[in-house]
């Protein structure tokens, strides 16, 4: 059973493609929750109407990612049956995948286990162009990169090259995570991590304890990029930067950069400081390239 767990907060036309895309999956051994985190927009009446087969779990709009994907954690924990293989499979509303999606996914867990399946993403407006495809890290000075660099941030070049990519964290767009991880690491880090980086935060804690991380290229989720936090390339003010710094909403936001350097790195507040160096170093480039003449 894959228990697929999705936060929503008044996006409702995208949690209903992304319901959609999910009712015609050939896969069928699955179930839908969905925690409507305080919407205002209709989303949970239209889920009920459209897709009755739903749990909807109805938070106050104070959960944020974190705590809103821990109470469908816990809500297939308590509907668990021990009599088959069981499974969460966290993933965002502004996505789409195709019908073979859940089966690729579960494909790749027998080849690899034992392990969390990430799925590749691209740009759906443009879905050759690839957003993600693992990525790499240390943990001394903050040093990392996108592995979809390897492949020119373009699918098909992936596709061509390999079937899998190993990675060192997997995001929480469309991972697949065996329910005894969670008996093994415990929930999401709400407290530590409101909103960004949790996802993150867990898959280095399942590393830590002998999980592998595996990127299934098969795997595809279609990302609405303008709805994501993960366009960083987009350009900015200044002030918004420096906003970004204290904002929840906001995947710079210092308080969570510093407890996961405290919680991971081998130099805490070297690496914490290596980190957000590295983050202005990137917004200060990326001002000289849009500033610099043809």
């Amino acid at each position: 059973m894959i228990n697929i767990v999705i936060p929503v907060h008044n996006r409702k036309e995208y949690t209903r493609q992304c319901l959609a895309c999910l009712s015609v999956q050939t896969y069928r051994n699955f179930k839908i929750i969905v925690v409507d985190d305080g919407s205002t927009d209709g989303t949970a009446a239209m889920i009920r109407e459209e897709y009755p087969d739903a749990v909807v779990l109805t938070g106050d709009g104070n959960l944020w990612w974190t705590e809103a994907t821990n109470w469908g954690v816990r809500y297939a924990q308590q509907n668990l049956d021990k009599r088959q293989e069981n499974f969460v499979l966290t993933l965002n509303d502004d996505t789409r995948v195709e019908p073979a999606y859940l089966q690729t996914m579960l494909d790749a867990y027998r080849k690899h286990k034992p392990c969390l399946i990430g799925s590749v993403s691209v740009d759906s407006n443009n879905p050759e162009k690839l957003e993600y495809a693992g990525a790499s890290f240390e943990l001394y000075t903050a040093g990392g990169r996108h592995l979809a660099e390897d492949y020119h941030y373009n699918y098909r070049e992936l596709v061509s090259k390999v079937t899998y990519v190993e990675s060192q964290s997997l995001p929480g767009r469309g991972t697949l995570i065996p329910m005894e991880v969670f008996e093994a690491v415990g929930l999401y880090d709400s407290k530590n991590y409101i909103h960004y980086m949790s996802d993150i935060e867990f898959s280095v804690r399942a590393r830590k304890a002998g999980y592998r991380l595996i990127v299934n290229v098969a795997s595809l989720v279609y990302e609405y990029t303008e709805a994501t936090g993960i366009q960083v390339e987009r350009q900015v003010s200044l002030r918004e930067f420096l906003k970004g710094f204290t904002s929840i909403k906001s995947p710079t936001y210092l308080k969570v950069r510093y407890n996961f350097a405290i919680a991971h790195s081998k130099t805490k507040v070297i690496y914490f400081l290596c980190d957000i160096g590295r983050i202005c170093t990137g917004f200060l480039l990326r001002k000289v390239r849009i500033m610099k003449p043809l």
